[in-house]
């Protein structure tokens, strides 16, 4: 599926919602160091040079976390908060700002400050400082550049430190310049706010029975293969109201701590694609050997505070094939190429669907299919196709075994690891209905439940022909002295013939006169009607 062929790294962009307006800056650089008003040792405000009361403007200054308002909110550890610096003032020609986020005594660097990711390199910059009397480094966040305007947005991303470190203040100011390039006239705004950090769980990470599966979602199977994505659900996993996603690293790799969770396969260390606190998606490493495995999970991996989870089996096969649904009743196995599930018509209440006719190319993904050629290894984002090495692939629709030909691609998924990716040109053999779809594969077959739908291609128009019964709702197509007319029956049995080259039109709900056209059809009692002469 060519449309889903993104990177994690563009995924989490948009779970995070890093997208939003940008807008303006006040000075024509970056506002001077330690000026974000904040009530930290040595730091000061944008009135130390831009003469007024602070908030004494029409305007208004706004902290936002997402679409809410910063004051109140908390913070759960390693998660990463989108900060946004919200001014409008109808008396501004320009914008600017100073962000920091502070713990401890006000000198303490919580985390780290990036650009947002819709400003890096643009409209926001990050630099750093010394801090106090023990001159510890701490950062802010400024303007790169100024933009005109009345009211302005500036993205900033906060990453929390994986450990609490208590509460964490926030501090702002922005100034709305009146353009004359000096000190007076100006309006500065400030604002601070405390985020409290979520309260960590003081228990272990507990993996519950049965709680590592295959990542198929439907059929709680417990054995996996190497490179396959896997699932383990519990409690405790992750910190309360994680729900991370993995960043692909420079290299093209997903990660093995995700915000400081951590999973291990037999002690080794495995790519980590999901994380919160009642499940973590991860993908069972290449290496790992066959046979009965275990599963363990880290909270706080890799800090002074880590805290593993009880062990838990997984059995690892060379292969486990497994698809993935794209809905769950029913379980629709298939998209067509425009992301439209293949399904019967109406089959889901509120989306979009159609079964798949012969000739269509359709896009099934799955995981645990083995090794693919040229090879991926743990973590590895596959850049480009790559056909997998399985033998005896078969593909069944029904009994209906896909050949060779029908078989556009099947191999790794481009831009995802440990994702399957198959293209799949539907033959004409296959009669319309609901039809299981399975994979076989080495002799291991797909778990039962995926389905596909087959419909009927449209032809084109039904010729009308003596003899022939059109059924409500359906309608056939005749010559009538060299002009196309349209015999139609609709729904409660009433039938019309239509010429509109001519702009004639004969409707009838019991008959109808088609004397004076050398035609005759009659009503049947169940509403059909029936052909018995044609000019």
């Amino acid at each position: 599926m060519h449309a889903t062929r993104t990177t994690w790294r563009a995924l989490l962009a948009v779970l995070l919602g890093l997208g939003a307006t940008v807008a303006a800056s006040a000075r024509s650089g970056s506002a001077p160091a330690r000026t974000s008003g904040g009530s930290f040792p040595g730091e000061r405000s944008c009135t130390q040079c831009h003469q007024g009361e602070a908030n004494s403007g029409a305007g208004m200054l706004e902290l936002l976390i997402g679409q809410a308002p910063a004051s109140g909110q908390t913070y759960t550890p390693g998660e990463t908060l989108v900060l946004t610096v919200s001014l409008s003032d109808p008396a501004a020609v320009r914008i600017g700002f100073q962000l920091t986020a502070r713990s401890g005594d006000g000198c303490g660097q919580p985390g780290e400050l990036a650009a947002g990711a819709s400003q890096a390199g643009e409209l926001v910059t990050i630099g750093g400082g010394p801090c106090g009397s023990t001159g510890s480094r701490v950062q802010w966040a400024t303007q790169r550049r100024p933009v005109n305007g009345a009211q302005a947005q500036f993205e900033v991303a906060w990453t929390a430190p994986v450990e609490t470190v208590g509460p964490v203040t926030i501090a702002v100011a922005a100034n709305a310049a009146n353009g004359d390039l000096g000190t007076q006239g100006d309006q500065v705004y400030t604002q601070q706010v405390v985020l409290e950090p979520m309260a960590a769980p003081s228990a272990p990470p507990v993996i519950s029975e049965g709680g590592v599966i295959l990542a198929d979602r439907y059929s709680s199977t417990d054995v996996g293969a190497p490179g396959a994505l896997a699932i383990v659900s519990g409690t405790d996993l992750a910190v309360p109201g994680a729900s991370s996603w993995a960043v692909v690293d420079e290299q093209g790799f997903i990660g093995t701590n995700l915000d400081g969770t951590c999973v291990e396969v037999n002690q080794e260390r495995a790519p980590v694609l999901a994380a919160q606190a009642d499940e973590v998606t991860f993908q069972i490493p290449v290496g790992v050997g066959l046979g009965p495995a275990m599963v363990q999970v880290i909270r706080g991996c890799d800090s002074a505070a880590e805290m593993r989870s009880n062990a838990a089996p997984l059995g690892v096969a060379a292969v486990q094939p497994a698809l993935f649904l794209w809905a769950e009743d029913p379980k629709v196995v298939a998209l067509h190429q425009d992301w439209t599930l293949v399904a019967e018509a109406d089959a889901i209440d509120g989306t979009m669907t159609r079964a798949a006719v012969a000739g269509d190319l359709v896009t099934l993904m799955g995981t645990g299919f083995g090794p693919v050629d040229p090879p991926l290894r743990t973590g590895e984002v596959a850049l480009e196709p790559r056909e997998f090495l399985g033998a005896g692939v078969k593909l069944l629709i029904g009994e209906f075994e896909l050949t060779a030909e029908q078989i556009a691609y099947a191999g790794a998924a481009p831009g995802f690891a440990g994702v399957f990716h198959f293209d799949l040109l539907i033959p004409d053999m296959i009669p319309a209905g609901v039809h299981p779809f399975t994979v076989m594969l080495d002799g291991e077959q797909s778990p039962e439940g995926p389905v596909l739908a087959i419909g009927v291609a449209d032809t084109g128009p039904q010729m009308c022909e003596v003899g022939g019964v059109i059924a409500p709702g359906g309608s056939c197509v005749a010559s009538v002295f060299g002009i196309e007319a349209v015999l139609t029956v609709d729904m409660d049995g009433g039938a019309c013939v239509n010429a509109a080259a001519v702009g004639l039109e004969i409707c009838g709900a019991d008959s109808l006169n088609l004397a004076l056209y050398g035609a005759d059809v009659t009503k049947n009692d169940d509403g059909s009607w029936t052909i018995n002469r044609l000019p």
